[in-house]
Parts: C-alpha cells; sequence; structure tokens
C-alpha cells in the first residue's frame, strides 16, 4: 500500500513508495510524515509524464492517509521543486587533518565515552536517538524495523573499513553515539613513508553540548588515521566554534531533506513557534492546486492554530517556500529578496522569521 509503480504492459518502468515516519517539529512535538523514497523512472520512458503522475498520486494518497506532510531525499535537486517540495532541511560536510585540530575551548563533559559491539549498539542506540528527536526538529522516530534495516548496514564486511561504535553517556543513560569506520591506505607506493588512515564518520547523534564535545573529543584523538571526514553534521554544528583553527576545517553545505506540506493547516498547527503572532498566507500550490488558498495562523511558544480564512493574505508565497522555512532552516526575507515570496503587509515577512525561528537547526541524519 507504500507503493506506486508505473507500468508499460507487464513491465515496471518508473517506481515510487513512502515510508510512514513520526518527525519531530520545533517544539517537540512529533507530525506524521510520508517518507517519500525509491523514485525512478527507466531511461526509456523518461519525459513521458511518468514521474508527475507517480508523485501526484503518491501525494494524494498519503494525504488521505492522514499525513500532513511529505519529506524526501533528492538525488538530483533540480526535480522537487516542481511538485512543491522546498529545501527544508541542510546539512554540512566536514572534512579535517586531526593532526592540526586542536580545541580552543570546549563545554564541560561530566559522562565518559565507551566502545560497544552492534549487539549492544543496537540495544542501547533508539535510547540517545530519541532524545536527539526531541532536541532538533526534522529527526524521525525509530521503530525496531527501522533500527534492524540501520544496523544491517554495518553487518558484514565494509568497503568503508571496519565499524567501530561509540556511545556517550551520563548515569548510565545513553545521550549519544558515534558510528566510523577505520580504513588503512593503500602503501603500495614507495613514497608513502608513514601511512596514516582514513577515519570515516557516518554519525554523530548527539543531543546536548556534552554528548557532541565527548564525540567529537574522541574522533579527533584516534592515533594513526590522520584524516577524518563525515557528510551527516547540521548546518549549525557547533565544531567550528571549538577549534583552534576553524580553517584547518573544510566545510561544504549541502541540501540533504526535502518537506513538501500536504495539508498547510494541520502541518503549520502541529509546531510552536519562537515569537508569538498572527498571518494570513496565500499559499499558492501549482502541483495540486486544491491545497492552496488562504490560511490564517496564529502560534506562539506554547502552541499555534492554523485553518483557512477569507482574509487578506500578509504574504503570498508558493508552497514549496513554505516547507522550505516550515521548520526554521531557512529565512523567509531571504525568499522575499529571491523572488520566492511577497509581503502584503508592511512588517509581515519580519513577523514571519521571528515566528519560525528556532533555536537550533533542523536535522536529520537518517537516510530513507
Amino acid at each position: 500500500e507504500m507503493t506506486i509503480c508505473a507500468f508499460d504492459g507487464g513491465e515496471i518502468v518508473g517506481t515510487s513508495a513512502a515510508y510512514p515516519f513520526e518527525s519531530g517539529v520545533p517544539g517537540g512535538a512529533t507530525i506524521g510524515n510520508a517518507g517519500v523514497t525509491a523514485v525512478t523512472v527507466a531511461p526509456t520512458h523518461r519525459r513521458q509524464g511518468l514521474l508527475t503522475n507517480m508523485m501526484k498520486r503518491l501525494l494524494k494518497q498519503e494525504r488521505e492517509k492522514g499525513q500532513p506532510v511529505a519529506s524526501l531525499w533528492a538525488s538530483e535537486s533540480n526535480i522537487y521543486g516542481r511538485f512543491g517540495y522546498g529545501m527544508s532541511i541542510q546539512h554540512q560536510v566536514f572534512k579535517i587533518d586531526t593532526r592540526k585540530a586542536g580545541f580552543a575551548s570546549i563545554p564541560e563533559i561530566p559522562g565518559k565515552v565507551r566502545f560497544v559491539d552492534i549487539d549492544e549498539a543496537r540495544e542501547i542506540f533508539p535510547q540517545a536517538w530519541d532524545f536527539a528527536v526531541k532536541a532538533f526538529a526534522g529527526i524521525p522516530r525509530c521503530d525496531d524495523d527501522n533500527w534492524d534495516r540501520i544496523m544491517s548496514e554495518f553487518s558484514g564486511k565494509q568497503e568503508r573499513g571496519k565499524p567501530w561504535f561509540v556511545v556517550y553517556e551520563e548515569k548510565k543513560t545513553v545521550l549519544g553515539f558515534a558510528i566510523y569506520f577505520l580504513k588503512v591506505p593503500d602503501v603500495s607506493n614507495e613514497q608513502v613513508k608513514i601511512p596514516h588512515g582514513l577515519i570515516n564518520v557516518d554519525m554523530v547523534i548527539h543531543c546536548n553540548p556534552a554528548s557532541h564535545a565527548a564525540l567529537w573529543k574522541h574522533l579527533l584523538n584516534i592515533d594513526l588515521y590522520d584524516t577524518l571526514s563525515t557528510w551527516r553534521s547540521p548546518s549549525d554544528d557547533s565544531l567550528p566554534w571549538m577549534l583552534v583553527d576553524q580553517r584547518q576545517l573544510e566545510r561544504k553545505p549541502y541540501d540533504a531533506v526535502w518537506y513538501r506540506l500536504l495539508d498547510v493547516a494541520e502541518a503549520l498547527s502541529a509546531r510552536t513557534y519562537l515569537t508569538s503572532g498572527s498571518l494570513v498566507f496565500a499559499v499558492e500550490d501549482c502541483f495540486i492546486p486544491e491545497w492552496g488558498g488562504r490560511f490564517e495562523l496564529s502560534g506562539g511558544p506554547e502552541g499555534a492554530t492554523c485553518a483557512t480564512t477569507n482574509r487578506a493574505a500578509d504574504i503570498t508565497l508558493p508552497v514549496a517556500t513554505l516547507a522550505a522555512i516550515y521548520l526554521g532552516g531557512a529565512r523567509l526575507t531571504e525568499f522575499e529578496r529571491a523572488g520566492g515570496a511577497e509581503e502584503n503587509t508592511n512588517g509581515a515577512v519580519a513577523l514571519a522569521d521571528a515566528m519560525f525561528a528556532t533555536v537550533r537547526a533542523p536535522w536529520c541524519p537518517m537516510m530513507f
């Protein structure tokens, strides 16, 4: 029931699917989220409308199930904007020579880091993950099936090297974990005098400054492996500010997760807002026009309500723009300057920025 395919006779020529998730939103609550995945069209059947038709049918099906939002990782970033998706969560790629990664400052670390094997990791990682769901908007909750799938990726031989698992604990409570691979370089080249290996960090899950600092302190102090790389760091990761020399840390931003609002009123009602206020949005949905309209949002730190309205709009914007700012990962002011939103009431965009802002950037370290 989660899969929609395109057929040419008896041959499958296009695929799409959606996993049901509960994802964190600002304020600590969770919202139903259709995790769109496995989107393909055969090269022999491109430019025939298959992707458009599958996506429209999939999104309508998920809305009928009661999912207020959908999200996906885009293999090609120029595809999904036309379907109403907005780039909601950005990540950073980090690379650093660990010999040059001294700390200028580091928060107090009352707990400890220890190694665990894959069986214990499967047992206790979910505890740390649940803390992270509460700390960051965008992280989906994981059930047993999700965890079995995640951990199966680290069993058996890996091209990246041997997987290592460490956890950060305080008073026997697991607040974070890291998964990484150690790979020794090819030393067949005679010019290589001393082998210095690669630390390939798959994920660093944390929920507070202590767990973040403890795990990074461990990762940047592994002997004989001098190059560290990772690709799932939050866009506002504090690691650069902990280092003596920020220039030694190579950083590259990239789009991680794209969101699509299937039910604007329900989605906007589900989160809290940093500043109290009321706004009327005229939401333009070119892909599924009947999902657009005018919506009045009244919200603040304690909660929010949103419903359709006939009142004049303070802001006019495409549904993709609203999706991009939904979790606090982008500012509406930037879209207005880029022509992606129109202010109809003076000060409305500034108020939207103040309301939708979040203390932490959204984050989603899980692929789906």
